[in-house]
């Protein structure tokens, strides 16, 4: 029999980010990838106007604010950015990026040195072809695993970046996709994959073998619609980036609903400090008639969860992430 156990509350703790091209700051952000000690590798996909004046990048900083650096840029050449759509990091310190423009993922070292890509070359379906790959993941074990948007289906890469098998075909049976977008893995090597158009989470084993289907489709408790990206915690409970209701949805492992989460946003360290260097703008803040929505999710796009069990959920459109912490019993 297996026991789902009950997550403590999430409480929010804090807000990162600001719209910048460059440096401190986020432009449209698609995902996250958790390091160690609390740094994160945030993928930037901007829009056509900025995109060019630098905006395409991965934002390195911690969950402290702190600004660490960035790498990439807009380009097809290797090591650079079109239209990217999700990151990972594995075990060693080496960083995918996902990209539906260049129809391929890459990889960098950790020293975000470009090593080698996957796909490319335009669309396909081949065993090495890609046509808009829109998530990635990395199990325990190294293993890559990239959703073939287009294609619907997932491609598991071995370390070495060898081909080591691919599943899924278009339909809404078991095992089947419509336009699949994010994909997570949990402690077990079990692969986990948000079916976007389908409105569900499907489970599979580390090969590709369907072991469960959850939610369906809509907007009450339990429901989704157009999941963008799923995590999940070391007690097997899934949390998903529920794009098209604007929450982040906790279901248990069986799909039963847990909590949802709409936003609780505050001004991040980062807009503050810009704020101070633009009195002018702050004026225009306080006689705004009502700042409540500023707090909501608005696009969000990917969710991850780190070593400490804090849960970062990628606030697309308004150029942030928003981080929430497990209470303690009793707060």
């Amino acid at each position: 029999m297996v026991v789902s156990v009950r997550p403590r509350p999430l409480k929010y703790s804090h807000t990162i980010g600001l719209l910048a091209l460059t440096g401190k700051g986020f432009s449209n952000p698609m995902d996250v990838a958790v390091g160690q000690n609390g740094m994160v590798y945030v993928i930037n996909r901007s829009n056509s106007f900025q995109a060019p004046m630098g905006a395409v990048r991965v934002t390195i900083c911690t969950l402290d604010e702190e600004y660490v650096g960035q790498f990439g840029g807009f380009g097809e050449d290797d090591g650079k950015f079109v239209w990217p759509t999700s990151i990972a990091r594995d075990s060693q310190g080496n960083v995918y990026v996902a990209d539906e423009h260049r129809h391929d993922v890459q990889m960098f070292n950790r020293d975000h040195e470009f090593v080698r890509k996957w796909g490319g070359g335009g669309p396909g379906a081949g065993d090495r072809q890609l046509n808009r790959p829109s998530g990635v993941a990395v199990d325990g074990a190294g293993n890559l695993f990239i959703v073939d948007h287009l294609n619907n289906r997932i491609v598991k890469v071995s370390p070495d970046g060898d081909l080591v098998t691919t599943w899924g075909s278009a339909g809404d049976g078991p095992g089947e996709f419509n336009l699949p977008w994010g994909v997570g893995t949990d402690r077990q090597g079990n692969v986990y994959v948000a079916d976007w158009r389908n409105d569900r989470i499907q489970k599979f084993t580390n090969d590709g073998q369907h072991i469960s289907t959850i939610g369906t489709s809509g907007s009450g408790e339990g429901q989704l619609h157009r999941p963008a990206n799923v995590a999940i915690d070391d007690d097997g409970n899934i949390y998903v980036a529920d794009w098209g209701n604007e929450r982040l949805t906790v279901l248990t492992d069986l799909g039963f609903p847990l909590t949802t989460i709409t936003g609780d946003a505050s001004m991040s360290t980062w807009g503050r400090e810009f704020l101070a260097a633009n009195p002018e703008l702050t004026e225009g803040r306080r006689i705004m008639a009502d700042g409540t929505p500023e707090k909501h999710l608005f696009g969000p796009t990917a969710v991850e969860i780190d070593e400490q069990g804090r849960v970062i959920i990628v606030d697309s459109c308004r150029h942030r992430l928003q981080i929430y912490e497990r209470a303690q019993n009793g707060s």
